[in-house]
């Protein structure tokens, strides 16, 4: 990837995905920890991929006056967004058209376009439905899943925003 710090933090979030399946092979399934790490498991990958998208959006234009940068990372990059595949579109045309026609292009011929964009839209109604006071109803190992699938969607983002 080209972007490290979009990098380091998937790699950070693996790394601590691995370390709460570790905690619950030790409880056992059906510990009644379980569905508090699935929760928080969801909040953490869920806000993971909406921080690399708008890190890696943000990040190229580091070369921008102050004022400008400022106006970025206030409008942007410290907004609350769901990492959708619309909301990344969104906000990929807000900065460069051919930015989201290229994102669009090269997600869709992904052999796995389908699952991909399932997961990234079954991660973010997890993370809604418990913001929200509600159950996600998913498993640990579904969060992981959502979670590597997703990570696919920053792959493309971050080689289109070049």
């Amino acid at each position: 990837m080209n972007n490290q710090t979009a990098l380091n933090s998937l790699n950070d979030c693996s790394t601590e995905l691995i370390k709460l399946q570790q905690i619950i092979d030790v409880f056992g399934q059906s510990h009644s920890i379980v569905p508090f790490l699935t929760n928080y498991a969801v909040i953490k990958c869920c806000g993971t991929i909406e921080n690399c998208f708008k890190i890696i959006i943000s990040d190229f234009h580091n070369s921008l006056p102050p004022q400008a940068k400022n106006y970025i990372e206030n409008t942007f990059l410290y907004s609350s967004m769901n990492p959708s595949k619309d909301n990344i579109c969104k906000s990929l045309i807000k900065f460069d058209e051919q930015w989201n026609n290229n994102f669009k292009t090269k997600l869709s011929i992904e052999p796995d376009k389908n699952r991909i964009e399932s997961s990234l839209s079954s991660l973010n109604e997890a993370r809604n439905a418990f913001a929200h006071g509600g159950n996600p109803g998913v498993s640990f190992s579904s969060v992981v899943t959502y979670f590597t699938d997703s990570k696919r969607v920053i792959e493309i983002l971050d080689q289109v925003v070049v």
